[in-house]
Order: structure tokens, then C-alpha cells, then sequence
């Protein structure tokens, strides 16, 4: 686990944990006449909320099941229409406390994404290009693993209805339209298993541009929080390729605006330290 390398990047927003929202409409076609992107907009739509605060423990395992424990609070917040605002930040081990990661996600400018190493001294950097491709902390997720993107730079296809643990899913194959998105991702496509029930994402393949399932992200503890919203409280990603494993599990969870304040989302919160509490 030591000699693993620990590329820094960016924040987990849950669902994708959780999809972007797209805006809400009177009412939703039945489900067998949706389309791809009507099937992944309304999985954004049924549980993204503007405000989330949660604690979590990050458990990574390496293909000999040695285990290395991370806590960490995750922060989420809406800011205006299409924009959402992120942050992570590590309590432990001693080593890493206080890094931290901020995404801002913009809806007429292009991202911004910071990291911020309190060991070096230094200000928060911003990362660009392709550094979305970047592993976040020794995990096995990506920038791009963590931050959803808009539906206007993906296509869509979606493919035949398939059983999952019992249930039926809706199976869609997703894929980048952008060029720039095309430039900076690491995936040629991912594919969603999406409960029917209740529009949750069960699982995410991600296949690399030669064709290859290269990991595997699967939810589990799913629960209702409120009428149509639920969470998932473990997410797994398998890492096929570096035969590694990252357990996320969310211990504490709540929906307070005083739990994320929008101060949190600023350079000087992290050079002062007001982030680490």
C-alpha cells in the first residue's frame, strides 16, 4: 500500500453517485418509452438536494487485503442554477489531515477544480485537463469518477432492460459528445444499472478507450431518506487493472444549510485551517 502512488484530486459528489439535476418537468414519461438521457437526467432530478453534509470512512484494500482507513467529510452545496459547489476534506491519517479538494461546477464557464496540501505551505492548486484521470488521495476513484457532467456534453444509448440482485434495471451506456470532455476523460463509455424501482445507480463499468472493463463501482445499503430521494450509505469501486479496492461508507449524514456554509468553498477557509473541524 505504501509504494502505491496517491495522485490528488478533486470530491466525491455522492451518486453518481448522484447525477446533475435537470430541470423538473410536470410530468415523467412511463418508463419503457424513455431514452437514455431522459433515463439519467431523472436520476439527478429525483435525488439531487441543494444542500448535504456527510462523514465518511474510507476503507482501501490491496490485493494482498491489507487495509488502510481514511475519515473524511464530504460537502455539498447548490449555489444557483447548474452550479454546485464541493468539498472534501481528510481528517485522517495524521499524514493527510487537513488536504482537501473543492470543485466548483459551472454552468456557462468551464469547471474549476483545487487541491490543497497544508504540508506544503502552499495556496490551493488548480488542476486542469487531464488531471481528471488523476486517482484522488490512493483511492480508486477518479476526478471524473466523482463529478458528474452535464447531459448537453454526453450521449446516450440505452440498452435492454437486465435483472441485477433480483431486480429489474434500466441499463444505459453512457459516453462523452464534448470534444473537450473527449480530450480529458479516461473512459470511452460507462455503462448504468439503474433501479427501475426507484432510479438509483447500482452499478457503473467504466471501459477504457481500448474496449477493456477496467473498474466496477456498485452501491449497496440503499435507503429512502424523503419522498423520492434516497442514498446508497457503502459505494465500492474495484480496480480490475491494479487489482485495488476503495470502500466508501457514510457513517453521518444530514441536510442542514448551517451544516455548509458557503465560506467552506473559499481559498482563505483552507489557508486559515477554519476547514479542518
Amino acid at each position: 500500500m505504501c509504494n502505491r502512488k496517491l495522485v490528488l484530486f478533486l470530491v466525491w459528489i455522492l451518486l453518481p453517485f448522484t447525477v446533475a439535476a435537470a430541470p423538473s418537468e410536470k410530468e415523467t414519461k412511463p418508463v419503457e418509452k424513455m431514452t437514455g438521457k431522459e433515463i439519467y437526467e431523472e436520476v439527478g432530478k429525483r435525488h439531487a438536494r441543494p444542500v448535504e453534509f456527510e462523514i465518511q470512512k474510507i476503507i482501501l484494500t490491496d490485493d494482498k487485503g491489507t487495509e488502510e482507513v481514511r475519515d473524511v467529510k464530504r460537502y455539498a452545496r447548490t449555489v444557483g442554477p447548474g452550479e454546485q459547489r464541493y468539498l472534501m476534506v481528510f481528517h485522517s491519517p495524521p499524514t493527510i489531515r487537513g488536504a482537501a479538494t473543492i470543485t466548483w461546477k459551472r454552468r456557462f464557464k468551464k469547471d474549476g477544480q483545487w487541491i490543497y496540501l497544508p504540508a506544503t505551505g502552499s495556496k490551493p492548486v488548480q488542476l486542469v485537463g487531464g488531471g481528471k484521470k488523476n486517482y484522488v488521495m490512493g483511492t480508486d476513484f477518479t476526478a471524473e469518477d466523482l463529478a458528474s457532467d452535464s447531459s448537453d456534453k454526453l450521449e446516450f444509448k440505452r440498452q435492454d432492460n437486465e435483472t441485477l440482485n433480483g431486480k429489474e434495471h434500466l441499463v444505459i451506456d453512457v459516453s462523452p459528445k464534448d470534444t473537450e470532455l473527449k480530450a480529458e476523460t479516461g473512459y470511452k463509455r460507462r455503462r448504468m444499472w439503474i433501479d427501475k424501482s426507484n432510479f438509483v445507480v447500482m452499478r457503473t463499468d467504466y471501459i477504457d478507450w481500448r474496449d477493456k472493463l477496467i473498474k466496477r463501482q456498485t452501491a449497496s445499503n440503499v435507503k429512502k431518506i424523503e419522498d423520492d430521494t434516497w442514498r446508497a450509505d457503502i459505494q465500492t469501486m474495484e480496480n480490475f487493472k491494479d487489482e485495488h479496492k476503495t470502500r466508501i461508507e457514510v457513517i453521518e449524514r444530514d441536510f442542514d444549510k448551517s451544516s455548509v456554509p458557503l465560506e467552506l468553498f473559499f481559498e482563505r477557509t483552507l489557508t486559515s485551517g477554519d476547514h479542518v473541524r
